[in-house]
């Protein structure tokens, strides 16, 4: 990794041990009951070029975490994963929610914290539900 490059937050969970459950990068593995969906992220603050970033994602595109353009953000982003995990639960076809980053300006390896990142994203998604077999 350069020197000044931070890492983002799917870089932290990439190098993560995982103490409950498994990683995968198989999104169908991942969420068995999503036919498909759509999720539409609009992220402004720090390192973002113009006024906002947005960014149309799909299950071959989605990840456990969106990451953060802030250029001085360590571990910067959200967990989408945790988010399509619980419409999966609740069954919810739509959810829209405007989420902080949740990471902080520091140094590239992350040991000294200058203060929270103040990116804040925008979130729009719609999921399909695979038909339920008897």
């Amino acid at each position: 990794m350069a020197r000044d490059r931070r890492q983002k937050a799917t870089d932290v969970f990439a190098e993560a041990r995982l103490w409950l459950g498994e990683k995968t990068n198989d999104f169908d593995r991942a969420f068995p009951h999503i036919a498909d969906v759509r999720i539409e992220i609009t992220q402004d603050g720090e390192g973002v070029r113009g006024w906002n970033r947005h960014e149309v994602l799909g299950k071959r595109s989605a990840g456990e975490y969106y990451n953060c353009a802030n250029p001085l953000c360590y571990n910067g982003g959200f967990c989408l994963g945790e988010i399509l995990r619980f419409m999966e639960e609740q069954r919810q076809t739509e959810r829209e929610l405007d989420l902080r980053c949740q990471g902080y300006e520091g140094t590239p390896k992350g040991r000294k914290k200058y203060g929270p990142c103040f990116n804040r994203f925008h979130v729009k998604i719609q999921v399909a539900y695979k038909a339920e077999s008897n």
